[in-house]
């Protein structure tokens, strides 16, 4: 990185930054900016809108679409591109095109989204398989970052837990997973862009310790002083209540695939330890977590 006496800046950039796991890489990537010797840019499709990415220090926003036919030139110049993949139907041909416009400008290393159940007979795995093949053939250096469900998630329970005290899913109440936060995911995934090379050509499932749903309501319970029941209801009660909240029919039945996987008890929810194995540290875990938002559930 030196060059005539001074240290190179390295280009990092995250596209798809206005999501969750987009905004939480930027938040985690400005707390450790350097003026010195980096540059930070979020792509979005509409800059103007993105205004809590850009009141971020050191973060750069500009316009950058997933899958748009001038988008190579968006990216010259970039060390490191995290594509944080879409939550649309046709997310897998675009994020291949946004790979192939990486590779067309010259992008050193990319890092993409990815989920546990990549490559079973699913929805999202069928989807995810077509990405996780595309990255291992573009000759850029490349790493996977496999994500499970969400704790935080668990904000979609705060409506029947205020007014019912109570919890609806489909899943056993026994059946262990293993989930992750957000906020976790941002941090690992801003590690390894400052320095990717050791990550190269890996695959990181980024999970938090294991639980129950019947230990989340345990958890709400006790950090709310009040019981906190868990009512299992039926597969297509919890597609529809998805589906009411605004998930199309696709994505409420791969939602819908996970949650068997749960109750199958299928080995890809194991904790490989990645996620400490990158940050020296565990995730919190569920108890931690609750207790931290229990307040907000009033």
């Amino acid at each position: 990185w030196f060059a005539f006496g001074k240290m190179e800046k390295k280009t990092l950039m995250v596209i798809g930054a206005t999501g969750t796991i987009g905004m939480s890489t930027c938040k985690a990537l400005s707390a450790q900016y350097d003026e010195a010797t980096m540059v930070i840019k979020a792509g979005v499709r509409n800059p103007e809108k993105a205004t809590s990415l850009a009141e971020l220090p050191g973060i750069e926003v500009v316009k950058a679409e997933m899958g748009d036919a001038g988008l190579a030139a968006s990216l010259v110049g970039v060390d490191c591109l995290f594509v944080v993949t879409p939550g649309v139907a046709e997310r897998a041909p675009l994020v291949l095109k946004t790979m192939k416009s990486a590779s067309t400008a010259g992008v050193k290393h990319v890092m993409v989204v990815s989920v546990l159940n990549a490559g079973t007979d699913s929805i999202f795995g069928r989807q995810f398989k077509f990405i996780e093949d595309g990255i291992k053939l573009l000759g850029f250096e490349w790493t996977l970052l496999r994500l499970p469900l969400f704790m935080d998630n668990y904000w979609a329970f705060k409506d029947s837990i205020v007014s019912q005290s109570a919890i609806y899913c489909p899943v056993d109440r026994t059946a262990p997973y293993t989930p992750t936060v957000a906020e976790n995911v941002g941090l690992m995934a801003a590690k390894i862009m400052s320095d990717p090379a050791p990550h190269t050509e890996m695959t990181y499932k980024v999970t938090a310790p294991s639980h129950t749903f019947g230990e989340v309501a345990d958890a709400f319970s006790a950090a709310m002083g009040k019981e906190i029941s868990y009512v299992q209801v039926p597969y297509e009660s919890a597609k529809q209540a998805f589906m009411g909240m605004g998930f199309p029919e696709w994505q409420a039945d791969g939602i819908m695939d996970l949650y068997h996987g749960i109750d199958d008890g299928v080995a890809y929810l194991n904790d490989t330890g990645d996620y400490e194995a990158v940050m020296g540290v565990k995730q919190p875990d569920v108890a931690t977590w609750v207790a931290g938002v229990a307040p907000y559930f009033v």
